[in-house]
Order: C-alpha cells, then structure tokens, then sequence
C-alpha cells in the first residue's frame, strides 16, 4: 500500500460519502489529517481544511446582529426537529451536552435518544465520565450505550497503516470513536447532535475572531448527519455570541495581552457559566482535556486494555504507531483553520484569506 493509493481511497470516501470537512490539495481530499500531513511531507504541497457549508455560513451571518438575549440554541433545535425524522444526541454528561439537553426539555422539545459512548465495558475506569456523569441522567430518558469493543479496536489496528488509513483519524491517540466502530450505521432521516464547541478565538492585528480548526471536529467531521451544535451554520449566531461573552470575561480577568493570542474555553465551571452551560453532575470525574485535545481519557483506555490482558490490541496499536513515527519521526500537530468570523463585523475569512503565509510579525 502506497501513498497515492491512499490517497486515492481517500478522495473516493470524501466524495461518495459527502463528508462536510475533510483536507484538501492540488485535487485530492483527505478524511485524515495523518495522510494529509504525509502528503504535505512527501510533496512539499499545503493541505487546507475546508468546510464545505462556509457558503451557507456567510449567508447566516448576513444579518450582522447578534441578539445577546436571544435563545438561539433553543431555535436551532427547533430547526433540525422540522428537518429530521429522529434528533438523537451524543450524551457524555458534559456542559456541553446537559446544556443542549436541558435548552430541549426546558422548550418542550423532544430528543428521541441518548446516545452514550464507551470504550468496552462500562465499568473500566476509562468509562468513568459515562458511568458517573452521564448515566444519572440518560436514565430519566430514552438512552442507548454504543461501545466499541477492544477486539473492534485490535481489527482498527491491525493495519500497520491505520492511522494512516481510518477514516477521522486526527492523531495516534487510542480512540473509542465510531470511526473503529463497525456496528454503528447512521440512520438516513436521523441527526446526530455533537455538542461542540465552546469558543476558540484568535486576537490577531487588534482584531477578534471566533475560529474553526480542525482538532474541533474530533473526528466526527465525515458523517453529514452529525451536527456539531455550536459549529454549524444554522447556529452559528449562538457561537459567535458565546464568542463575545468569552471575550468579556478575558477583559474583565485581565487576560489580553498585545500580540497575537489564541483563547479556548475550558472546562473550568466558572467559564461554564459565563456560557452559560449547564451544571455537571459529579464533575471530578470528567476526564482533563489539555490545549490540544489529548485527554487523560486516551491514556486511561491504554492502561485498562494492559491491565485485562489485551495483548493482540496492544500489539497491532504499537506496531501501528511504530509505522507512523517511521513515516512521520517529526510530526507536530500545528491546526489548521476552515475559518475565522471577526465577531465585530461578523466578515467570514478562510485561512488563505487572512493568513496565506501565516501569522505576520509573530
């Protein structure tokens, strides 16, 4: 198996299977940033990350006024339940996801399904969150726990190529995501809400913008059923306005320094609230997120498949990862933007149309 060959699958997936986000150069479409960054490598090209819905984004934001009293969330659900036959949400018991589900059960608005993620059973440590955070409240409601077994993960593995080959892969961290999960199908006429994402911003040349890049997405940018709440275009009002209320409080704290600076929301309760997302629910059990998305989750999953014994995932995992750092020994994850929104103007940028040669006088 050879790079164009790769690359080729590649291009063939995101087409056929109109993926929203994917990678892209010199005609080729990439559903993993891994064979993107090869490529980069291999020919000395740059990969973009596109967002295929910008179009209709920059028709959203043609009204330039952002209500800060307005429930846009609450109006977003409403749009997708008149769009879609079923609204099914992916559960984690984080803000994120208990905002989205009490913005619906304070409106009446129906959600037909929870939708909980493990990685094997749910009583490994790994789960913790599901178990703890989650399950309290998906037990008031319709709910259904989709794992993905260890023995799925060895078979994801198995490919020295894999990550390389999976299809959402971002990095070689050990995932539990629907990308190594045969058994999941998307229903046709069904959405499937993600609760992303709390503000990223950039303060670049005095000016702020609310950004998009790629690590947001998680791996879930392929399917055109998976909503990211906050990210899409028939919501986005309510991302900028999170934007601004983000930058108020980095105001008001003394955060903003000159220069070029980049702030993302965290996980601290206090930011919550000036969000405006909910409370969680036995919050010290959530697993810690850093600044480039690798959570103590991932590590977790690696130590509970050693402490069951699952050599034949360890094996195909690490020998895997052995076959990237031969290909790519010096790869850093530097993000890529689909776009920035200046959340004064509400001007939508690409990254070649703000930055084609990167961040100037940095």
């Amino acid at each position: 198996m050879n790079l164009q060959t790769l690359i080729e699958e590649s291009t063939q997936r995101v087409e056929q299977q109109r993926h929203p986000c994917y990678w892209s150069a010199d005609g080729y479409k990439f559903d993993n940033k891994n064979l993107a960054v090869w490529y980069e490598k291999d020919t000395g090209s740059f990969t973009t990350f596109v967002d295929s819905q910008i179009d209709q984004l920059r028709e959203q934001l043609t009204n330039t006024t952002i209500d800060m009293n307005r429930n846009y969330n609450r109006e977003y659900l409403e749009y997708l339940k008149t769009q879609y036959s079923e609204v099914r949400l992916f559960f984690s018991g984080g803000a994120d996801s208990v905002t989205i589900l009490d913005t619906a059960v304070q409106n009446n608005i129906s959600i037909d399904k929870l939708i909980c993620l493990t990685c094997d059973d749910i009583e490994l440590e790994c789960n913790r969150e599901i178990k703890l955070c989650a399950m309290p409240v998906a037990e008031k409601y319709n709910y259904e726990i989709v794992s993905t077994s260890y023995n799925q993960h060895a078979e994801a593995y198995k490919d020295p190529l894999s990550f390389f080959r999976i299809s959402g892969a971002l990095t070689t961290q050990f995932r539990s995501a629907l990308d190594v999960n045969p058994n999941f199908i998307h229903q046709d006429n069904t959405v499937y809400i993600k609760g992303s994402d709390k503000p990223q911003m950039v303060r670049y040349n005095n000016r702020w913008y609310a950004v998009f890049i790629d690590s947001q997405m998680g791996g879930d940018y392929k399917h055109p059923n998976v909503k990211c709440f906050w990210l899409d275009p028939m919501n986005i009002k309510s991302y900028v306005k999170d934007a601004l209320l983000y930058r108020e409080y980095l105001l008001e704290n003394n955060l903003v320094k000159e220069g070029l600076q980049f702030f993302k929301a965290s996980q601290d309760p206090k930011i919550g609230a000036v969000l405006g997302r909910s409370s969680v629910i036995n919050a010290d059990a959530q697993h810690v997120k850093n600044q480039k998305y690798i959570s103590s989750k991932a590590m977790q999953r690696t130590h509970d498949a050693i402490d069951a014994n699952h050599y034949d995932l360890l094996i195909n995992y690490y020998t895997a990862k052995k076959t990237f750092n031969s290909i790519l020994p010096d790869y850093t994850d530097s993000g890529k933007f689909a776009w920035f929104i200046d959340i004064d103007t509400l001007d939508v940028f690409t990254q070649e149309q703000l930055i084609p040669n990167g961040f100037k006088g940095v």
